[in-house]
């Protein structure tokens, strides 16, 4: 299971599951992205506008829960995410967009039960790239840029692409970065850049 799967991410989460064999259940948070999702390859999809997590993980996957499941809204619905999962199931959290432009206290938070975690052996464990590039071996690192790159080579994988903004339009870049469901990723271009064709 993972939250925010119209992001890039959950997107290529999406891909790379269907090239695995393994059934994703895809939670967004507006109805007009379920039949986007279930287009793009995901095959369960749970719409936190109109729907209770919690209830739909128990009708698709039943009472036990899911086996895995990445977050990167936390928040309450990292806190559902969290409770959705089997016994000895693992959460990997790698981001908080829940906590953007919020005050309440509780968006900067993954509430978990403790008797959830101690008696069900539940994991859970944050990833950060950065920090993973800064303590992996530079063999390890290389390994999966390269598996990355392969994945990408034989269609696996689609990267989107982006849409390019000049640099003096840096804030309708960023503008349209926070916009939900644009599909594309602001790029900088630089005038040289553009110049020479590249971006």
């Amino acid at each position: 299971m993972q939250t925010a799967a119209g992001s890039t991410v959950g997107r290529l989460v999406i891909q790379l599951a269907r090239h695995l064999g393994i059934r994703t259940i895809n939670v967004v948070r507006r109805r007009g992205a379920v039949e986007e999702i279930k287009a793009f390859g995901g095959d369960e999809v749970i719409c936190t506008e109109d729907e209770d997590l919690l209830q739909r993980v128990t009708e698709i996957a039943g009472p036990a829960g899911v086996r895995k499941a990445t977050d990167c809204v936390a928040g309450h619905v990292g806190a559902q995410v969290s409770q959705a999962l089997a016994p000895g199931g693992e959460l990997v959290v790698y981001g908080a967009l829940s906590t953007h432009r919020q005050t309440d206290p509780a968006a900067l938070t993954i509430p978990l039960l403790a008797r959830s975690v101690i008696y069900e052996t539940k994991v859970v464990r944050g990833f950060w790239l950065n920090r993973w590039f800064g303590t992996a071996s530079p063999t390890d690192a290389l390994r999966a840029l390269s598996e990355v790159r392969g994945l990408v080579a034989d269609e696996v994988l689609s990267i989107p692409q982006g849409k390019p903004f000049p640099l003096e339009r840096f804030a309708e870049a960023i503008s349209f970065a926070e916009t939900p469901a644009h599909g594309a990723k602001p790029l900088l271009v630089f005038e040289d850049d553009r110049d020479k064709g590249e971006e």
